[in-house]
Formats: C-alpha cells, sequence, structure tokens
C-alpha cells in the first residue's frame, strides 16, 4: 500500500474513532463522574488532540515507527585474572586497615637512584583478593619514592606484591603484605554501592552492584586554579543541593607534563592530588580531563618524534582528507602519560573524559592543530592506553565539541553503519570504533523560546550503540542562559534519555577565565550583560537559583524510576501539544509512569522575556498510549521551587487518551502521571 493510501485510510480510521471517543468519553475527574446526568463537552483543542493522537498512533504502526530495540553495548572487560599464587608475606608485619572502595596509599622507597624516575623505571602492584588478581600501576612521588593509590572492591584478606622493570632495585621489587578490607562504614553512596560503570549495558549508569547512578554535573574546567579550600567548599555545597559528580579541565595547572614528570611538577602534582581526595571524600564522582588543554597535544607530539610515514584517509569537513599517524615514539610517550595519570587518579571514583571538546577533533582546521584531526585524532590513543591500566574500568569517554558540530552519529559520514540520520548537522563521533570509549559527553543547548530540536536527542538515544549518553556541557548560567534556561535544560536532557546533566555557572565554570565577559548574550528570554559576567563571583555561583532547582529536578525524578523511562520526543501518539505549547515527555515501556515538563510560560517572574503566547503559557495537550476507560492518578510539580503542586484522578477515554487542562499557573511545570491504585 502506498504512503497517500495508508495516510488516508488512516485518517479515516481516525475519524470514525473520533465520533465514537465524542460519544462514549467517560466523565473527566470525580467531580464530574458524581453530577448525574452531567454531559462531557469536548473543546477543540481535545477534539484536535485526539485526532492527532489517533492518527499518528496508526501513522506509526504504518510506518514501523515504534520504540526501536537498542543496541547492547559490548561488555567491559575485565581487568582482573584469576587469582594466582598467594605472595608470602611477614607474618610479624601488622596487616594495613582499609574500607571497601576508599582510596590508600602504599609507599617504597627505592634503594637505587636514577637519573630519570618518570621514564627508567615501572612499578606495578599486583592486588590479589576475592579469588581475583588485579595489576595496578604506580607512580613516582619524588626522590626515591613510588606510590600504589588502591581501593579494594570487596570486604576480606587482600594480598599485594610489587614487581618492579629494575628487578635487582630490593626497595621496589618483590615487596609484599597483608590488607585487611572492611565493609564501608559510612553514608555515602559512592562507597556503599561502588564506583559508577557503565558495565550493566544501560543507557544509563550504575553504581558497581547495580544500583541507578543519577548523574548530575558541577562544572570546573579551571580546577587548577581553584584552591584546595575553595574544592572543599563547593564540593560541600553541591553535595547538599544534589549534585553526584564534578566535572573538571586541568586549565590553571600547577605542572608541565610535556616533557615526563620532574621534580618541578610535583608540587603542583600534589596540589592537584589534594582536589581529587577532597572531591572523593565528599562523595562525588570525578569526571576529570587528563593532562592538559588539548591546545597543548599539538606541541607535545611534535616533542616525541611527531608523526610517521603512514597516514590514514578519510572524510572530514565534507573532503577527503590524508592524516599521517603518530610515530611509535609518540605512541610510547602517551602511553607512559596515561599510565601516570591512572595511576595516581583511578583509586577514586572518577570518569575519564580525555579532554576539552576533542571528539571529533578540537574543532580542527587546516590552521588550528594541523597535525591531528578526527582520522589520526592522538586522544583516542589516550582512551586505549587509560583503559589498558583502568583496573577498576571507569566511564570513558571523550568531550565532545558542540552538537552542530560533532554528535554520536550525526549525518553518518564516512561511516558504513547504515543508520537512520536523526541530526544532519553534525559529524559523526570520531570514537564509535574505540573499544576503551563507552558513553558519549554531549554538548547541546536546546531552544528555551520554540519546540527543541528532537533530531539531537534521537541521534544520542538510538544511534549511540547503546551507550548512555550524557548532555556534558549546555549553556552556563549567568555566562549564556540564565536560572530558567540552566533549569530547562535539566529536564529536557533527562526526558530525552540523556541521563546525565552537567551544570555550570559563571564564575566556577572556569574560575577566574574572561572568556566572553567582555560580550552581551542572550539565550531568546534572558539577557545576560558583559557587566553581570564581570561582576559574578564563584560563590555567587554557588547560590545561583538554578543549582538548586536541578537538585529539585533530582529529587522529582528520583520519587520514580526515572531509569525506566523512554523517551517520546515528538511523537504525538504520546502527546499532542496545544499551539504554543512547548514540552518534554518521557514513559516507561509497561505505561505505569508517565512524565512531562512544560517549559512554555507567560509569568514574568521566570525570565525577562516571555516564550509564548497567552494562551500557551497555561495550556497543556493530550496524553496518548494510557490504557483505555482506566483511573490514573496526577501530580504536578513546581521545578522553580522544589514542591508538588495540585493532585488529582482522571479517567481516560476508550481509546485511552486524556486531555490535561491548564497548569497550575504561567510557569514551567511538570507532572507524573501514575495508573490509580
Amino acid at each position: 500500500m502506498r504512503t497517500s493510501a495508508k495516510r488516508a485510510l488512516s485518517l479515516l480510521i481516525c475519524l470514525i474513532m473520533l465520533f465514537t471517543v465524542c460519544g462514549t468519553a467517560p466523565l473527566a475527574d470525580a467531580s464530574e463522574r458524581a453530577a448525574a446526568g452531567a454531559v462531557r463537552t469536548f473543546s477543540l483543542e481535545e477534539i484536535w488532540g485526539v485526532t492527532v493522537n489517533l492518527f499518528y498512533r496508526f501513522i506509526n504502526l504504518f510506518r514501523g515507527l515504534t520504540e526501536m530495540k537498542l543496541p547492547t553495548p559490548a561488555p567491559l572487560p575485565d581487568r582482573s585474572v584469576p587469582a594466582g599464587e598467594i605472595p608470602l608475606t611477614d607474618p610479624a608485619a601488622p596487616a594495613l586497615q582499609a574500607e571497601t572502595w576508599r582510596a590508600f596509599e602504599l609507599a617504597f622507597t627505592a634503594e637505587k637512584d636514577y637519573a630519570d624516575p618518570f621514564s627508567d623505571v615501572t612499578l606495578d602492584l599486583t592486588l590479589i583478593g576475592g579469588g581475583r588478581q588485579y595489576t595496578l600501576p604506580c607512580f613516582w612521588d619524588g626522590g626515591n619514592v613510588w606510590k600504589a593509590r588502591v581501593a579494594c572492591p570487596a570486604a576480606g584478606t587482600w594480598y599485594y606484591k610489587t614487581v618492579c622493570s629494575d628487578a635487582s632495585d630490593a626497595g621496589l621489587h618483590g615487596k609484599t603484605g597483608v590488607i585487611e578490607c572492611a565493609e564501608y562504614n559510612g553514608d555515602l553512596d559512592v562507597y556503599i554501592h561502588g564506583f559508577p560503570t557503565t558495565g550493566a549495558g544501560k543507557k544509563y549508569f550504575t553504581y558497581a552492584d547495580g544500583t541507578p547512578f543519577f548523574y548530575l554535573g558541577d562544572t570546573h574546567w579551571s580546577l587548577g586554579d581553584e584552591t584546595p579550600d575553595m574544592v572543599r567548599e563547593i564540593s560541600a555545597k553541591r553535595v547538599s543541593q544534589g549534585f553526584t559528580v564534578i566535572q573538571s579541565e586541568p586549565i590553571g595547572e600547577k605542572f608541565d607534563l610535556s616533557d615526563g614528570v620532574t621534580e618541578a611538577d610535583l608540587q603542583g602534582l600534589r596540589a592537584y592530588d589534594e582536589k581529587f581526595q577532597i572531591i572523593a571524600d565528599a562523595g562525588l564522582t570525578h569526571a576529570n580531563a587528563e593532562f592538559f588543554f588539548p591546545s597543548y597535544m599539538e606541541a607535545l607530539i611534535e616533542k616525541h618524534g611527531g608523526y610517521s610515514d603512514k597516514t590514514v584517509s578519510g572524510l572530514l569537513n565534507g573532503r577527503l582528507t590524508t592524516a599521517r599517524v603518530l610515530s611509535d615514539e609518540a605512541k610510547a610517550y602517551l602511553e607512559k602519560l596515561s599510565r601516570c595519570w591512572v595511576a595516581r587518579y583511578g583509586a577514586y571514583p572518577v570518569m575519564w573524559t580525555l579532554g576539552q571538546e576533542t571528539d571529533n577533533d578540537f574543532y580542527w582546521s587546516d590552521t588550528s592543530h594541523p597535525g591531528w584531526n578526527a582520522l589520526n585524532n592522538p586522544y583516542k590513543l589516550a582512551a586505549e592506553y587509560i583503559e589498558k591500566y583502568d583496573v577498576y574500568s571507569h566511564p570513558l569517554t571523550a568531550h565532545q565539541e558542540n552538537a552542530g558540530a560533532t554528535a554520536a552519529y550525526g549525518n553518518g559520514a564516512g561511516r558504513t553503519e547504515g543508520l537512520p540520520v536523526y541530526h544532519t548537522g553534525a559529524a559523526p563521533s570520531a570514537f564509535r570504533d574505540v573499544k576503551a570509549h563507552t558513553f558519549y559527553a554531549a554538548q547541546w543547548s536546546p531552544s528555551k523560546t520554540g519546540a527543541y530540536d528532537a533530531g539531537v536527542a534521537k541521534d544520542y538515544w538510538y544511534n549511540s550503540q547503546g551507550k548512555p549518553s550524557i548532555n556534558y556541557e549546555g549553556q552556563y548560567c549567568y555566562l549564556w542562559t540564565k536560572n530558567f534556561g540552566a533549569r530547562m535544560q535539566g529536564w529536557a536532557t533527562y526526558l530525552n534519555g540523556m541521563y546525565g546533566y552537567g551544570w555550570g555557572g559563571q564564575d566556577t565554570w572556569s574560575y577566574l577565565n574572561p572568556y566572553n565577559e567582555n560580550e552581551n548574550s542572550d539565550d531568546g528570554v534572558d539577557l545576560i550583560t558583559a557587566e553581570e559576567k564581570q561582576a559574578a563571583t564563584w560563590r555567587d555561583a554557588l547560590e545561583y537559583p538554578s543549582s538548586y532547582q536541578t537538585g529539585y529536578m533530582r529529587a522529582f525524578l528520583e520519587d520514580g524510576r526515572w531509569w525506566e523511562l523512554i523517551p517520546r520526543f515528538d511523537n504525538k501518539a504520546y502527546f499532542v501539544p496545544e499551539s504554543g505549547v512547548y514540552s518534554v515527555c518521557a514513559s516507561n515501556e509497561a505505561g505505569t509512569e508517565t512524565v512531562l515538563y512544560f517549559y512554555s510560560f507567560t509569568d514574568p517572574s521566570v525570565a525577562q522575556r516571555v516564550n509564548t503566547t497567552e494562551k500557551g503559557g497555561t495550556a497543556t495537550g493530550t496524553l496518548g498510549r494510557l490504557k483505555p476507560n482506566a483511573e490514573y492518578a496526577y501530580r504536578w510539580f513546581d521545578p522553580v521551587n522544589g514542591v508538588y503542586g495540585t493532585e488529582g484522578t482522571f479517567r481516560t477515554t476508550v481509546f485511552g487518551t486524556y486531555h490535561l487542562g491548564e497548569k497550575p499557573s504561567g510557569t514551567d511545570w511538570a507532572i507524573r502521571i501514575v495508573p490509580e491504585e
């Protein structure tokens, strides 16, 4: 049957069903049902909503647009092996005491002096317990001292033994000991449940024990410039507001890793270590970028052998491009650097994000780091090296360029998967074939003044290879948006199946960074002046209302089962918005929980300018795909103040539809709908 004929048939069926609905629809609520002889009157909006809803339901069936089965990502590699022989230990030596998942240090002193400790010696620690054996890299920490940072993933007795590349150094090689590890005895979720992981093969992160992990991040690209006292105060505040993640870049770092680690770098590295420890002690997961800002990568490669004569070719920016592969010397140095970073920070609750906008290639051009691009991207090698040494299999991604440039699959240029294209304006990720890559870190700023671009969201849901996707970077509060925009982005992110949101505020997103401070910005509803940007302090950012409101969003979603919600995008079989209504809809497969967020508003308290018509500010639309003639309960939620509002019940029509009526007010609102018990 041709498409036109299918549509005509669908419309005819819908019209027949519509007349049935109008004649047999039950009363909308208890008060109407109680009114004897009450007659149900349908508004034009309700009639239109039911018609469109049924039409889309049939079109979906004909076109096969029902939910697509998501691919299951490849399982994470088990970085352990069956336990080998228990090393002999000194029975007189006391056992070290530890708690599960909490990092601790072991220090070893070399008996020899080394001219270049970073390059001349490698030290590993073999950890045996629970029937498994792990090999952790150690790091040089000045003088003749090497250290291992360790976190035991299970309670019990653990044994360790060191293996040094210089087996003749008795201070480093063959050192043994016992660790008695007890269950963590505190109230921090990341240690109760274990480090966040993608190992469960879901579209969301879980803790090690399978408990869903709610990713709510606070952005700190200039962590190197922040003092430990700042990090301590910020971490405590963010925990109280409901954040679970600190997102960092090493901008402002007080170390230079372009030529190994020297004594001159250690003071800066130890200060950075202290910040990692503070973040971990607060119970926050640390999504950290590695080494340095990506603009330094080109010089590092040239300093360590440059590029080889081998080449790789492919499409970039619409043209066939050839790039040279890194030299063996450059690869070896990058691996050594990756090993060092994992050794210092891998025993903390972390996620690896590689570097600012390194996917697909840090905005490569013929004049911007011309030596490397998406084809020979050195961060793809760094990903493989980090995964090689990370025994805890922490989630790993590459911070993406803005969604207008790079997405998960985007326009599919140069790819062979043959996937549907939802977002034509962006190139595909450079990391789709990198096995170490386990989630996508998008940079997406959905529209605040109209219907958001569902194509971007669909690309990250359907074409992300079954991996979790998060909105790692949106518009920062009081830099490019204000509280409505920063709040709205979080709701749009989670209800579109991107189960992680990175909030950011001026002046914590990049402390002391004057970037864009001399220009006004406008997100469509709010003007952010240069004067406001320049006046903002990091303590102001701690109190921006949206930093609390994202926590309210988390609390609301955790009242339900957010990880089971499926984004419904612009599929009007599930919800038909009225004219001027902007919304995001998600529901679970069983239809037992539906959540909508309405971001159309006319209340002047929300922003400087309204984003819709007077009617659109309070209107909603028609729900679909509910059980027919069934009782449902609803409860409105105020995302500005974090409190529940009006609640009640309703009965659906014979075709499982229901018109929601008006919002409680002209601000943005969320609503949860569940079957009435």
